[in-house]
């Protein structure tokens, strides 16, 4: 990993990264890092974070990344975009930085673009099941990896077409009390429901699995079909939808995937179920057709 220490007085001159409307970072600043820094001559995007006088926050962050460049599984794919330098600001640790990728697209906000038609949500959707399964497969004895907060605007799109994911020094490798708890997770009565699946702290943060991470991915999924946060619906309403999309004969298995999510049953990637998706249902799979079309109907 690479050491970079500056001064207070430098961090002043440095540019922000532009972030897109709508692309929210409370953790950090985003600052571009010249060239010059690094003996590789890349630009990286430093996150210079709030919690700095934290130490529990930032010892876990701190062993998160410095686990993933010692581990060789992680290192080799080349989707993660991990922080690989430790940045000093007047002497103590203020964030660290990872290689910048110029001119890329939030997945996040693809997502929610109305404009954008669902084929092309569903090929990068795609695309984000099989590096959460490339992820997956990996079994280490003393680490396993969670994306932790696994949610849409944690991911971007290069120039070259191909997902990656930022925001790594807040995965979860498996030990201590994960830092914060998945936005989809929060305040979910449902996923309280079953502690033997979804298990958590004594402070309720629920602890990253398979299947917090699949739970996620699944919503996300939903969430592109429906153009609504079905996560944050009556449990009622979201078997109600479910048997909306059995109803417009979307492939079964994908039903029965998101039914998964919530019984005691491990969750399941549907990634290689999109592509049987049929994109010509878009209009009628939007959520506010469903509840002025089939809700009035039962």
């Amino acid at each position: 990993m690479h050491i970079i220490n500056l001064r207070m007085r430098e961090i002043r001159k440095l540019k922000e990264l532009y972030l897109e409307p709508g692309v929210l970072n409370t953790e950090a600043l985003m600052l571009v890092l010249k060239k010059k820094s690094f003996p590789d001559n890349i630009e990286r995007v430093f996150k210079y974070l709030d919690a700095q006088d934290d130490s529990s926050i930032m010892s876990k962050k701190l062993f998160t990344i410095t686990s993933l460049n010692t581990i060789e599984e992680y290192k080799d794919i080349e989707e993660l975009v991990i922080p690989d330098s430790i940045i000093y600001v007047d002497g103590n640790i203020a964030g660290f930085a990872m290689p910048l990728i110029n001119s890329h697209k939030n997945l996040g906000m693809l997502i929610n673009d109305d404009d954008v038609k669902l084929e092309t949500k569903l090929h990068y959707l795609e695309e984000l099941g099989n590096l959460i399964d490339k992820v997956e497969r990996i079994e280490k004895e003393d680490h396993r990896f969670q994306f932790g907060d696994l949610n849409e605007f944690n991911f971007i799109i290069d120039t070259n077409d191909k997902i990656k994911a930022i925001d790594l020094d807040s995965a979860y490798l498996g030990l201590g009390e994960p830092l914060n708890m998945a936005y989809y997770l929060l305040k979910n009565k449902y996923i309280q429901s079953l502690p033997d699946k979804y298990k958590s702290t004594k402070n309720g943060i629920v602890i990253p699995t398979d299947n917090t991470d699949l739970y996620c991915y699944n919503m996300i999924i939903l969430n592109a079909l429906a153009k609504e946060n079905l996560y944050r619906q009556d449990i009622d309403i979201y078997y109600k939808y479910l048997d909306y999309l059995k109803y417009l004969n979307l492939p079964t298995d994908l039903f029965k995937t998101f039914h998964r999510i919530y019984i005691p049953k491990d969750n399941i990637n549907p990634k290689d179920i999109l592509k049987e998706i049929d994109v010509s249902l878009e209009e009628e799979l939007d959520f506010k057709v469903f509840k002025k079309e089939y809700l009035k109907e039962i």
